[in-house]
């Protein structure tokens, strides 16, 4: 029992004396492993299985004329054997060529040995227990590699079904032709629907007439808005105006009653001078001066009134003009609104068109391959096993690699083991004398005393 709690303590005295190196590496490594969790670029996979199935009669080449029939079971050669079909450089390469004439436009496109890239990310295997194929493959875009994995399965059959029956092939062929066909009609009747809702004989003309009328509509529009403030400033003054208790002469409206030759204005302005020439000669508080006070503050009262009626007007006339600018707005807000509904409505016709381009070049290819079919359909052939996909191409969806809640642990552990083991491993090396203890285990001689370090 005391053996075992000086390990103990031999083992915590190591850790302690080498705590720094540990720490540093776990760090770094933890440190690393954060860095690839969120910076390295993601690989993302896609999957698929193929069923291969072994349980059907094969007439005896021996003894064809007596119909022997046995049945016909797989091995693991035969599994084998569909596995390289896979993956082999002919049917990468049909799905490569496939890709390209069917314009299926990947996101990230593909230099150099092609076949080469996609046979390594291209990984296989066998289910246990089963004759069930499981085919995955890795790629930096997850669309890319469910599409690539949707043609290659498909390029696998008809490849397979080319070397060991024809026959097969040309029914396979027939019905994807006959598929191609009814997505043609359906695609042609969506794109007449579609061109009948819209109503558009030439969309970009319609769109750049519209941008004129637009323009046009904007430019009216700023001028009323420029109207708009220069009466509600000028509402504003007069409003500051009346409000004032010194007499002003409201010289600035044009005005016929107010400021016109028989105006409110005019004669207002020569009572007060009349009273100002008049104060030279009489006292303030006379009768001739008490009476022009008096016009003169009728006249000023009758030209406030005038005043209000005008500044009245103004507000009509500027509650008319914001009503038209709000009808300006509303009118090009719907040509901008028409315009985008003249945008998306072109851009679903061009998507139409292009996937009606890429149906008819895959229906061309498929008709092609048919009659190759129905050529090689005269010879005849041993079916030795059937094949059917079991579960189509489908993405992952998240990326395989780097996954954070995986990497991040992993590389908080992985640093802590190294840092140990480092640690531990120059502590084995280090042989120089740590303890007093040690002075007496390795040279017998007695310890006189110790300075601490």
């Amino acid at each position: 029992m005391q053996q075992m709690e000086d390990y103990k303590k031999e083992l915590l005295s190591i850790f302690f004396a080498q705590r720094w190196i540990i720490f540093w590496i776990t760090v770094i490594i933890f440190g690393c492993a954060i860095l690839i969790a969120f910076l390295w670029p993601p690989t993302y996979s896609a999957g698929g299985s193929i069923l291969v199935k072994g349980k059907k009669a094969e007439k005896s080449l021996g003894a064809i004329e007596k119909e022997e029939i046995r049945p016909f079971r797989l091995t693991k050669e035969d599994l084998a054997s569909e596995i390289e079909i896979i993956t082999s450089p002919d049917v990468i390469g049909r799905t490569i060529k496939y890709i390209k004439q069917s314009n299926l436009h990947l996101k990230s496109q593909k230099s150099g040995s092609e076949i080469h890239k996609i046979k390594n990310n291209l990984k296989t295997e066998l289910v246990p227990a089963s004759n069930v194929i499981k085919i995955t493959l890795y790629s930096k875009n997850p669309q890319d590699a469910k599409t690539i994995l949707e043609v290659l399965m498909e390029q696998y059959i008809l490849y397979r079904m080319e070397i060991y029956n024809p026959v097969q092939t040309e029914v396979f062929l027939s019905n994807q032709v006959d598929n191609f066909k009814d997505s043609l009609k359906e695609k042609s009747d969506e794109l007449v629907a579609l061109s009948e809702k819209t109503k558009l004989s030439d969309p970009q003309k319609e769109m750049e007439n519209n941008l004129n009328v637009k323009m046009d509509l904007e430019q009216q529009l700023n001028v009323l808005r420029n109207d708009a403030i220069e009466k509600r400033l000028y509402i504003e003054h007069l409003e500051k105006v009346l409000s004032d208790e010194k007499i002003h002469f409201f010289s600035s409206v044009e005005n016929p009653a107010i400021n016109g030759t028989a105006g409110l204005g005019p004669k207002l302005q020569e009572l007060v001078a009349e009273r100002r020439n008049v104060l030279r000669v009489y006292h303030p508080s006379s009768e001739k001066i008490q009476a022009l006070v008096k016009q003169i503050s009728y006249t000023y009262s009758a030209l406030k009134n005038e005043v209000i009626v005008y500044k009245d007007n103004l507000s009509n006339q500027l509650r008319i003009i914001n009503e038209k600018i709000i009808n300006f707005e509303d009118s090009i807000n719907n040509i901008s609104k028409r315009n985008v509904e003249i945008r998306r409505q072109q851009i679903n016709i061009n998507r139409i068109e292009k996937e009606v381009q890429m149906l008819l070049s895959s229906f061309e290819t498929f008709s092609m391959r048919r009659e190759e079919a129905k050529i090689n359909s005269s010879r005849d052939t041993v079916n030795l096993s059937r094949i059917s996909i079991l579960s189509k191409a489908f993405s992952s969806g998240e990326p395989d690699f780097p996954k954070k809640k995986i990497v991040i642990p992993l590389g908080l552990i992985v640093g802590f083991i190294v840092g140990c083991s480092l640690g531990f491993f120059r502590e084995y090396f280090d042989h120089t004398f740590k303890k007093p203890s040690d002075v007496e285990t390795y040279t017998g001689l007695p310890v006189i005393f110790s300075i601490p370090k």
